[in-house]
């Protein structure tokens, strides 16, 4: 997946914008992150890396009161941890449990498209 198509800015049209990802975790499970920043190094060697600073998420203890099959909520952590930009397997909508700009639990949106469906719900 390439970087130009994830974005990650401060003032994007007035307003914080940091998209979500889907990893490839351990043992062929899927992990979310949210981007916290886009870097380009390049190396003395002439290689040019593209790294992206992320806050990964894990599985939230707060459930819904209607719970729906493949209903997953994942909490934002604390802290970042860097990544190559490639090991991203795509982008994905994490939509916020309610309007309290405090919360950090999300659900996870499946319902993108086809494809996301399917990765997620195989």
């Amino acid at each position: 997946m390439g970087t130009d198509i994830m974005r990650c800015n401060s003032d994007f049209h007035g307003r914080n914008r940091r998209d979500c990802i889907v990893l490839d975790g351990p043992n062929r499970s899927i992990e979310f992150a949210r981007l916290a920043a886009l870097l380009r190094c390049w190396l003395p060697s002439g290689t040019i890396l593209d790294l992206g600073l992320i806050q990964r998420t894990s599985s939230s203890r707060w459930r819904p009161s209607t719970m729906w099959d493949g209903c997953r909520v994942v909490e934002q952590q604390q802290g970042t941890s860097l990544i190559l930009a490639e090991s991203a397997v795509r982008g994905a909508l994490l939509c916020p449990v309610s309007d309290d700009h405090n919360e950090k639990a999300y659900y996870v949106v499946d319902t993108v498209d086809g494809d996301m469906f399917l990765c997620l719900n195989f």
